[in-house]
């Protein structure tokens, strides 16, 4: 429910921002697909224990219905009419990762008081460690036209904004954090095509590469600290507003 609202107020605010201009065009679109993320390492902090579990490799749960919404996306992006080939885009995306439990990984520092072992699984340290109800982020880019292939118009741009994940962490040793927060910065960088099928609708495909940054509190003073370098392959659906070319 918080997801969907803040996606809401997002394009309300796009709309009431960008639609200013009616000679500009505006557009709303979107998306779904699949993510996978590069391993990273991760620092726990809680009482006796600060350690870091590294390479820890993440799987990505795009078509996962259970426990939230699979990978979407929204975003509403404004062309000027003095610069039709330059676009500022708000973006929102809603990716799924989770820590893969029976990966045993490298440690470092003290465990729950003590040397942590040189191996551990990380099923072994923490029974949820995961961003499934999102892996959120919100960024505001800018985005270039390139030269048109017939009928189709490629894209690129890049962008940068807050990353909201939903943390979920509980294990030996920490208690149970499960909420959404604003961990620190995100960023993206994209391209893609986009096909014309009417008028005023478009369908478009894909690639970005994403970081979100984690920096997160966890429940009675623990803290986690990672950062989530995703790749994204998506498509959607854009409609466009506005009179311009």
């Amino acid at each position: 429910m918080g997801t969907m609202l803040r996606l809401t107020a997002a394009t309300l605010v796009a709309t009431a921002l960008f639609s200013q201009s009616a000679a500009a065009d505006f557009e709303l679109g979107f998306y779904g697909g699949w993510n996978g993320s590069f391993d990273s390492d991760a620092q726990f902090r809680r009482g006796d224990t600060n350690f870091t579990m590294h390479s820890v490799p993440w799987e990505g749960l795009s078509f996962d219905f259970q426990g939230g919404a699979p990978y979407y996306g929204a975003r509403a992006t404004y062309w000027p009419d003095a610069a039709p080939d330059w676009g500022i885009m708000l973006d929102y995306t809603h990716a799924k990762v989770r820590a893969e439990g029976s990966a045993k990984v490298k440690t470092s520092g003290k465990y729950m008081g003590a040397p942590a072992p040189n191996k551990m699984r990380v099923s072994d340290a923490f029974n949820r460690f995961e961003f499934t109800d999102g892996l959120n982020m919100m960024t505001l880019n800018a985005v270039r036209k390139l030269p048109p292939l017939g009928a189709a118009r490629p894209y690129v741009g890049a962008g940068i904004g807050l990353a909201q994940p939903h943390v979920e962490v509980t294990g030996p040793g920490f208690p149970k954090t499960f909420e959404y927060q604003v961990t620190g910065v995100a960023a993206q960088v994209l391209a893609g095509i986009s096909v014309p099928v009417g008028e005023r609708v478009s369908l478009f495909g894909e690639y970005k590469l994403s970081y979100a940054g984690v920096d997160a509190d966890l429940a009675k003073g623990g803290r986690l600290s990672t950062s989530v370098w995703t790749n994204h392959l998506l498509v959607g659906a854009s409609l466009r507003f506005g009179g311009g070319s």
